[in-house]
């Protein structure tokens, strides 16, 4: 087998089965559609979705029924031993100090809090899911290049042992050969188990069997250009970490309110109705229907320094939420950065790579072929099969690298999201 054709054979995804082929996208949506981390961030979206509109409730007028019985052991000869009244109340609140309106527009941040954890949750899982995507088509491409070197080692050894036979060359040389066919075989085995634990992996991230072999309709060789550079401050603003920050902020300085809300006075209107028997309660006296207006206010005087401390640990924890936005905002633009650094770097190793591939390939067939037609040694094949393979490896790293760098900038500035 000529250096070319294994060559074409190592850049060429090739599949165990006949299977349909799976992309990115379809395995990044399978993944969506399994995860329990996506499923706790829903759960805890639509508990704050709950809290959100028991909050608006509470601005609405309520009703109550409430009921008592009494029997009296000392009664006279007419009166009734049993007593009992009904009362129904409708309760409109008026001012209870601005709370019921702090506590929903708290409630509300919390609510897109939740929502932009959902959404970042999902930036989580996606990037998971790529790099569980790229990492099996490292580890498969890795395992086929390592099949095709020992392919290559096993032919040497085949011309190295006719020739021994033949007396062109020494036993040396054969034996050098089984050493380098031996260290081969041992490679083999060793990315087999790398590739099957990364196929066990892909498999459990959405699922399925651990062990079913799966075709992958794209690779870590196919052609991947630059993206677009995306502007920082935009990527701040949109991010669902920083949005999601400022939400906690914002609620944070609605519990501001809430703290103050309780020691400011409280006012509320009612209607109410009465039944209840006639006084005195005597047999045939019958029931009567009452029925009024209320209105109530109540105002905390002291507390002995209890509203000072809850208004200042209000305020601290406001503090905190501020100067944790501010620290992701720069985590972010830190991020882009290094993100983008490492985009750029990768691809410059990707095309510096395939140039060196080219050579040590070049090399591996002049000097295979030399050593078959007695002009060159052993030494020299078994070097350029180290330096080919070593090249390739790093081809492959290379690759690996660029795919999973551009999974890591999508990541970093929310582009997953659109797609």
């Amino acid at each position: 087998m000529s250096c070319r054709l294994i060559l074409t054979l190592l850049f060429v995804a090739i599949s165990y089965t006949t299977q349909a082929q799976i992309t990115l996208q379809q395995y990044r949506s399978s993944v969506i559609d399994y995860s329990h981390t996506l499923r706790r961030a829903e759960a805890t979206t639509e508990g704050a979705e709950a809290d959100m509109q028991l909050a608006r409730k509470e601005m609405l007028p309520s009703l109550g029924v409430s009921s008592e019985a009494n029997y009296d052991l000392r009664v006279g000869d007419k009166a009734r031993a049993v007593s009992w009244s009904m009362r129904a109340d409708v309760v409109q609140p008026i001012f209870y100090g601005g709370v019921i309106h702090a506590t929903k527009e708290r409630a509300e941040m919390l609510w897109n809090e939740a929502l932009s954890r959902e959404q970042s949750a999902m930036l989580d899982v996606i990037y998971d899911a790529d790099v569980a995507y790229w990492t099996l088509s490292r580890a498969e491409i890795y395992y086929r290049a390592i099949e095709d070197y020992r392919s290559i080692v096993a032919s040497l050894r085949d011309v190295a042992a006719h020739r021994f036979e033949e007396g062109y060359t020494s036993k040396s040389d054969l034996l050098q050969v089984e050493s380098r066919l031996s260290d081969a075989e041992y490679q083999l085995s060793r990315a087999k188990q790398q590739w099957m634990q990364a196929l066990h992996n892909f498999n459990v991230m959405r699922g399925g069997d651990p062990t079913d072999v799966i075709s992958l309709a794209e690779s870590i060789l196919d052609t991947k250009y630059l993206p677009e550079r995306e502007d920082v401050a935009e990527v701040v603003l949109s991010h669902p970490d920083y949005v999601a920050a400022i939400a906690s902020r914002e609620a944070s300085r609605w519990a501001v309110k809430v703290a103050r809300a309780a020691y400011l006075p409280n006012i509320g209107a009612g209607i109410y109705g009465l039944w209840y028997p006639k006084t005195p309660n005597v047999r045939g006296a019958g029931t009567r229907l009452d029925g009024g207006v209320t209105l109530t206010m109540t105002t905390p005087i002291y507390h002995f320094g209890e509203r000072r401390q809850a208004m200042r640990s209000a305020r601290s924890n406001l503090r905190r939420a501020e100067l944790l936005a501010e620290d992701i905002a720069d985590e972010i633009v830190l991020n882009e950065s290094n993100g983008w650094t490492n985009l750029v770097s990768t691809l410059e190793r990707v095309e510096a790579v395939r140039h060196n591939l080219n050579l040590a390939t070049e090399n591996l067939e002049i000097s295979t072929y030399a050593y078959g037609e007695g002009l060159g040694t052993i030494l020299d094949v078994l070097q350029a099969q180290l330096s080919w393979l070593q090249i390739y490896n790093n081809a492959i790293a290379a690759q690996y690298d660029y795919a999973l760098a551009i999974a890591a900038y999508q990541y970093i500035i929310g582009e997953s999201l659109d797609r």
